[in-house]
């Protein structure tokens, strides 16, 4: 008997990530027995750990920068949104801003327009602002991105750029594992409960319903409903039972490696630091600790992605070719820059979708939910998103269509609407990472 109400729940969460613990947190605080299984052996060990924990405002379209910035007021209250004591270690959100280039692509014109269009406060700075404020950065155009053996690379720039939009209010955690733990031991103090090396075989259906999902070692776990938020690996487990049979937006599984650079001598990255988004050079970095920098691509280029089909089959090391491009790239930027013979850095796996806009939706199946292509974009979010799950499970379970009822935010009384994380939707045009 007591093994069977182990395996029973009213949810069950596949994947404990940032966002599959936010997501326990919200359904079990709401009252809901929630199950969270885990094929790693520490929370936050998947794709969460290779997160640059970036905490932006800014964002392609209003919805987006909206739920950004709701989910920034969180961050900022950390402590008090997890009902942690002052016992608990609390990862802790460093404010630094973000500095977007205009890089002549249009990405700087959407996201001002988004961000006025959702009442999201930004700076528009000339050239001359921006290297008032940040003198040690080369504001020529270098682009568009070469790869560094092409003879252009090195060419002398003639242009400067124009301008940038300046969001003072953003900037990241800097151990986003650690934001995963919180939320993972604050669901936990609401009765949510965990079992790490868990790994899922398959996902079992009775009919056209899930109702749970059997584990690798035999155990068959049983569920009113099952949600999926196992980052890279929850493609594969979804359409092994042909639940992805009518999305119309496609995930993919790149790899991802955020790199470590030294700052040069004379730059303190604490006092002058700042989270660059260069389209004109397809780089991204923010300040580390160690008074260094901490990022890599875009992810804007096609050609320059790398994309995994076996997420359980890929490099785990940093490459010669990535390490060069990248910092190379970051020294065209920052001149004073010198680059470290020994290649240090994250590698990690992201799922993404093809337009960089989450999946948040039940599935063809009843009672099987998704939280997929989150990866590189959603760790910001996270803490609200939990809640946008509630509401997409609790509305679905009950029958009703979530995409034609508004999500509103508990934190602001913001209202969303889910039909833009519909697995369902057109991919959108244009949308770039950022």
């Amino acid at each position: 008997m007591g093994t069977e109400v182990e395996n029973r729940a009213d949810v069950l969460i596949i994947g404990a990530g940032v966002i599959g613990a936010s997501a326990a947190f919200a359904l079990a605080k709401a009252g809901h027995d929630v199950l969270v299984v885990d094929r790693n052996r520490g929370v936050g060990d998947g794709s969460t750990g290779s997160s640059a924990g970036i905490i932006r405002v800014h964002a392609s379209d209003a919805q987006s920068s909206a739920l950004a910035a709701d989910a920034l007021a969180v961050w900022n209250n950390w402590r008090d949104f997890l009902g942690a004591d002052s016992t608990e270690e609390v990862t802790r959100f460093v404010r630094c801003g973000s500095l977007i280039l205009d890089a002549g692509n249009g990405f700087v014109d959407r996201a001002a327009a988004a961000m006025r269009a959702a009442e999201v406060s930004f700076e528009e700075w000339s050239l001359d602002e921006m290297s008032d404020h940040f003198p040690y950065f080369d504001f020529h155009r270098f682009g568009p991105p070469r790869p560094v053996d092409d003879d252009e690379f090195w060419s002398d720039p003639t242009e400067l750029l124009p301008g940038a939009l300046y969001t003072p209010q953003s900037g990241y955690v800097g151990d986003p594992t650690l934001a995963a733990v919180n939320l993972m031991h604050a669901a936990q103090r609401e009765g949510a409960r965990l079992r790490r090396s868990a790994t899922v075989a398959r996902i079992d259906l009775e009919g056209a319903r899930a109702v749970g999902a059997t584990l690798a070692d035999g155990s068959r776990l049983r569920a009113d409903a099952v949600l999926v938020a196992a980052g890279p690996h929850s493609d594969s487990l979804v359409s092994a039972i042909g639940g992805t049979s009518d999305f119309r937006v496609r995930t993919r599984r790149i790899r991802e490696e955020l790199l470590h650079v030294p700052a040069p001598a004379g730059l303190d990255l604490a006092l002058q630091g700042v989270h660059l988004v260069d389209g004109d050079l397809n780089i991204n970095f923010r300040p580390e600790l160690g008074n260094a920098f901490l990022g890599g691509s875009n992810g804007d280029l096609v050609e320059e992605q790398t994309v995994v089909e076996d997420p359980d089959e890929f490099d785990p090391l940093t490459t010669a070719d990535v390490w060069e491009r990248t910092t190379l790239r970051l020294a065209r930027r920052v001149p004073a820059l010198g680059i470290p013979r020994a290649r240090t850095g994250v590698v990690g796996l992201y799922d993404a979708a093809e337009d960089w806009l989450p999946i948040y939706d039940r599935t063809c199946f009843d009672g099987l939910f998704v939280a997929m292509a989150t990866s590189g974009t959603q760790f910001k979010t996270a803490p609200i998103v939990g809640e946008l799950l509630r509401h997409v499970v609790e509305t679905a379970l009950d029958g009703r269509d979530h995409t034609a009822e508004p999500f509103v935010a508990p934190t602001s009384g913001r209202s969303y609407s889910t039909a833009q994380f519909s697995r369902l939707r057109d991919p959108h045009k244009g949308q770039l990472r950022g």
